[in-house]
């Protein structure tokens, strides 16, 4: 098995981590990531979570179905297996909910607007946020589990294999020859994510 290779310093995955570090801070410091991270969020408010998430990556590879069929430069990055809407509709009927009963939050369709408009290689700063979420995301299932909750597939999709597929998505980024101009889209694009998610969690909380 071939080891990752080293990280970039100079490659997009690197400007993208240094150009969202302020917005990453104050996503995480909400109190709805808190209450994830220590197992204690409730059941209406994960359900909330979920069906939030479910309309936004609804959205999300739609777009990228389409952006597929127009840059060829994705093909190599395998998005379809990095694909969350049917694990949070398996997670949503668990929790029986209704998906014709949800409507999004102003930071949902915020989100949604920009995913809708967004060029192929804008959505990929879109996929950096919640490619990398995955990564703690794994860690608060594991919380959720003990206390009980059993709808983890979304925080959980790959196992084991979280980290190796993580390694494999920013190499393959990097490799990708993108213009300073996409470049820049996909920064902002990735500090927009981080602020709708952050406007989603206060919304979700306060609810």
């Amino acid at each position: 098995m071939t080891s990752p290779a080293a990280p970039n310093p100079d490659g997009i995955m690197a400007r993208l981590k240094a150009g969202t570090a302020a917005q990453h801070a104050v996503a995480e410091s909400k109190p709805l990531e808190a209450a994830l991270i220590e197992g204690s969020i409730g059941r209406a408010q994960y359900e909330k979570y979920l069906s939030q998430r479910w309309l936004i990556h609804r959205e999300l590879e739609a777009a990228t179905d389409r952006a597929l069929r127009t840059d060829n430069r994705l093909t190599s990055l395998g998005l379809p297996s990095l694909y969350q809407t049917k694990n949070l509709e398996a997670d949503l009927a668990h929790l029986q909910s209704n998906l014709e009963s949800i409507r999004p939050l102003p930071g949902a369709t915020n989100l949604i607007q920009e995913i809708q408009k967004a060029a192929p290689s804008t959505l990929m700063g879109i996929y950096y946020v919640f490619e990398g979420s995955k990564n703690g995301a794994r860690y608060i299932s594991k919380s959720l589990a003990k206390g009980g909750q059993t709808a983890l597939r979304y925080l959980d999709p790959h196992g084991e294999q979280q980290r190796p597929i993580w390694m494999k998505f920013k190499a393959d980024m990097d490799a990708i020859s993108w213009t300073p101009a996409e470049q820049d889209q996909m920064v902002k694009a990735a500090q927009a994510t981080f602020d709708a998610i952050s406007s989603l969690d206060d919304a979700i909380h306060s609810g």
